[in-house]
């Protein structure tokens, strides 16, 4: 949807990443803040908000497409929602990818407790709440950096990290590096 918007502004290839950014940031705060909000449980709220967010925006970037000129701006937009590595240019990303990836191998470890729950990670001496909120800032700053540049290659963040688990196991330690990497040559 960012970029899309920047397109039909004719913002330019910069102007295109930072609104694609901005937009992946905000749209997982509208996203957090509804699932926080909404009575229930917190985990299933918050995949269901992702869905109706997701969807909102799917269909506000439809209607985007539909008024953009078809002769210059579909084409772009189009392109850009394929997904493309050319002219990728690591600088512009390197301060978002490193915020958000260096926090998340630090805490690599950590990221096993919470599969124990919210008492058991506290007995352990970890704060489940901030390190699950710490884990959507980093992790969204990564996407949103990634996408910005490349645009949507879809189901990558989905798929890879099921592969890499099918290979190295659930243990985050390993887990966490493999799926950087194999995420990053896929």
């Amino acid at each position: 949807f960012g970029a899309a918007v920047a397109i039909l502004a004719g913002l330019g290839n910069q102007g295109t990443t930072l609104s694609a950014f901005f937009w992946s940031l905000a749209t997982v705060v509208l996203v957090y803040l509804v699932g926080q909000r909404a009575p229930g449980d917190r985990v299933l709220n918050l995949v269901l908000a992702g869905m109706v967010i997701s969807s909102l925006f799917t269909a506000a970037t439809s209607y985007l497409k539909l008024v953009a000129d078809p002769t210059n701006q579909l084409p772009e937009i189009t392109y850009w929602l394929l997904g493309s590595l050319s002219g990728t240019r690591l600088a512009r990303i390197l301060p978002a990818m490193a915020a958000g990836l260096l926090p998340l191998f630090l805490l690599r470890w950590k990221l096993n407790l919470l599969t124990l729950g919210d008492d058991e990670a506290r007995a352990m001496g970890v704060n489940a709440p901030r390190l699950r909120f710490l884990t959507v800032v980093c992790a969204t700053l990564v996407t949103a950096a990634s996408i910005a540049v490349s645009g949507m290659i879809g189901w990558v963040g989905l798929v890879v990290p099921h592969l890499c688990r099918k290979l190295v196991g659930s243990n985050f330690k390993v887990l966490l590096p493999c799926s950087m990497l194999a995420g990053a040559a896929f």
